[in-house]
C-alpha cells in the first residue's frame, strides 16, 4: 500500500471529525483556543487509540502466525474491509441527509459529549487499524499519519463551522466515504493484478 492510499484512506476516515467539528464550530459565538485545543486532543486521541486497537487485533497470535502462510487471503479481506467501510460512511451520511439542523449558539464545551462523539467517529479507525494490521503496514507510521490529519481536519472543520455554519457537514461524511472507498477499490485492483 502507497503512501497516497494511506493518506487518503486517514482522510477519509477524518471527515467524520471535521463534519463534527463543523457541527460544533456552527454553534460557538466565540473561538475559545484552550478549549478547541482540548476537543482536538479528544478527537485525535480517540481515532489515534482505536487505529491501534484494530491494528493489535492482528496482533492476536492465531492471526499473527497464520499472515505468512495466508497473505493473499489478509490483503484480500484487508481491502474489503476499506470498501466495506467506505460504504457504510456513504450510506451513513444518506441516513442523516434529511434531519433537519437547527444552528443556536451553544458555548459551553460538554466534555461528557465531546468524548461519546469522540468514540462514536472513531468506530471507523478500529476497522482501519484491523485493515492496515493486514496490510503489515508500520503501526508507528500509520498511527502518526492518522493523528496529524485528524488533528488538522478537526481544526479546519471547527473553524470552517464558524465561519460558515454546518449546512455542508454530510456532505464531508459522504467524500469521507469515497475516499475510503477508493482506497478498497485501489487495494483490491493491487490484490488481482497481484495474483495473475
Amino acid at each position: 500500500m502507497g503512501l497516497w492510499q494511506t493518506n487518503l484512506i486517514a482522510i477519509g476516515l477524518s471527515l467524520d471529525v471535521f463534519a463534527y467539528c463543523l457541527y460544533k464550530g456552527a454553534m460557538v459565538s466565540q473561538v475559545k483556543k484552550a478549549e478547541i485545543t482540548k476537543m482536538v486532543a479528544i478527537f485525535t486521541a480517540f481515532q489515534t487509540g482505536m487505529l491501534i486497537v484494530g491494528n493489535a487485533i492482528t496482533w492476536i497470535p492465531v492471526i499473527r502466525d497464520s499472515y505468512e502462510s495466508a497473505t493473499r487471503i489478509w490483503k484480500f479481506m484487508a481491502s474489503l474491509l476499506f470498501f466495506g467501510l467506505g460504504i457504510l460512511m456513504i450510506v451513513k451520511s444518506f441516513t442523516h441527509r434529511n434531519r433537519k439542523i437547527e444552528e443556536h449558539k451553544q458555548d459551553d464545551y460538554n466534555y461528557r459529549v465531546i468524548t461519546f462523539w469522540a468514540f462514536v467517529t472513531s468506530l471507523d479507525a478500529l476497522i482501519a487499524g484491523v485493515g492496515f494490521g493486514f496490510l503489515g503496514l508500520g503501526l508507528i507510521v500509520m498511527a502518526l499519519i492518522v493523528a496529524i490529519i485528524t488533528a488538522a481536519c478537526a481544526i479546519v472543520g471547527f473553524i470552517a463551522g464558524y465561519r460558515l455554519g454546518c449546512g455542508p457537514m454530510n456532505r464531508f461524511v459522504t467524500v469521507g466515504g469515497c475516499l475510503v472507498l477508493i482506497g478498497g477499490i485501489d487495494l483490491f485492483a493491487n490484490y488481482v493484478t497481484a495474483i495473475r
